[in-house]
């Protein structure tokens, strides 16, 4: 009778054991559960923050150039202005720094002229370009076949015929291109080359934009026309310039004049590149912004989370 005791209450001490461990289990399993839940919801607080903080930027990027217009004046845009000047990144109350900085892309050579009304002179501009630093000049007519409507290859260009070999196979778009990195799949293109390319160049929803003389640089004026060098411009741009008129600018730089029909002083394209970083969350965004050249009004013609920032004073500094 005492042996079956003992072994019952053996039994029992070893049940409450088990229940106890399994209880002890499942606490510390939803402890976890707890913990992680909290911790989500931490980071999903924190990478909101960043990105309303992005989007503050783009609002506040957004007044600047309306200003700009409207009490500057919508015949003048130059490197002088608010809108243009670089800012140092600034802490934030949560913890962490928002900084942004605008490019003018009235400044840079829009690919997509290419198919615009004067597309040979562009191919040409294109191809002095590419020359110019240092890059096989027949990266024009490839680039030109790509968005072009025609199967008809141009010169050293491509067609889709020479895509659909590719494994796997894909064709050109044969339209006006919005991303850059459409380089990329050309055919015979180098990336060593395409990253010089890259500071000069920019894609526009428009096939016959204009080169603003005030914010473009060396390089690309350079390609505009066969009688300008580097040499000859380099030393202008390197000089604060607040030309108010082509005519005027034409006046004290009398090489341009075969150009003039692809220059301008004022801008309607611009891009805000912004960085927020939020305790450990970090957010990017990339805003190509149009200015309504008679109303001043800005619109945000798309955005790009994916793209990565890369500040002005870091590369002065390292350039120094």
């Amino acid at each position: 009778m005492s042996n079956h005791r003992l072994h019952t209450d053996g039994v029992a001490l070893v049940s409450v054991l088990l229940i106890v461990a399994i209880l002890m289990a499942i606490a510390s399993r939803l402890l976890a559960t707890h913990d992680l839940v909290i911790t989500q919801h931490a980071n999903t607080f924190a990478q909101n923050q960043a990105l309303h903080y992005v989007l503050g930027a783009e609002t506040l990027a957004r007044q600047a150039l309306y200003e700009d217009l409207t009490e500057s004046g919508p015949e003048t845009d130059h490197l002088n202005e608010l809108w243009a000047q670089p800012t140092m990144p600034f802490e934030l109350d949560e913890g962490g720094f928002l900084e942004a900085q605008m490019r003018d892309l009235n400044g840079c050579f829009n690919l997509n002229n290419l198919v615009g009304s004067e597309n040979n002179l562009a191919v040409e501009r294109f191809q002095r370009l590419a020359s110019n630093l240092g890059i096989q000049p027949q990266i024009a007519q490839t680039w030109k076949d790509w968005i072009d409507a025609d199967e008809e290859v141009t010169g050293f260009g491509a067609e889709d015929r020479d895509y659909l070999i590719a494994q796997p196979a894909y064709r050109t778009p044969n339209r006006l291109v919005t991303d850059l990195s459409e380089l990329y799949l050309m055919q015979n293109i180098d990336p060593e080359q395409l990253a010089l390319l890259l500071p000069h160049i920019c894609l526009l929803p428009e096939t016959d934009t204009l080169i603003n003389v005030n914010t473009a640089n060396s390089q690309t004026l350079a390609a505009l026309d066969k009688g300008l060098t580097l040499v000859m411009i380099e030393p202008m741009t390197l000089e604060e310039r607040t030309y108010e008129s082509i005519d005027s600018f034409i006046v004290e730089n009398e090489d341009f004049a075969p150009a003039a029909d692809a220059l301008s002083t004022k801008s309607a394209y611009f891009l805000l590149h912004a960085q927020a970083q939020v305790g450990d969350s970090l957010v990017t965004m990339q805003s190509l912004l149009y200015r309504n050249p008679e109303s001043g009004v800005v619109e945000v013609l798309r955005r790009d989370f994916g793209k990565l920032f890369r500040s002005n004073l870091i590369s002065d500094t390292e350039e120094a």
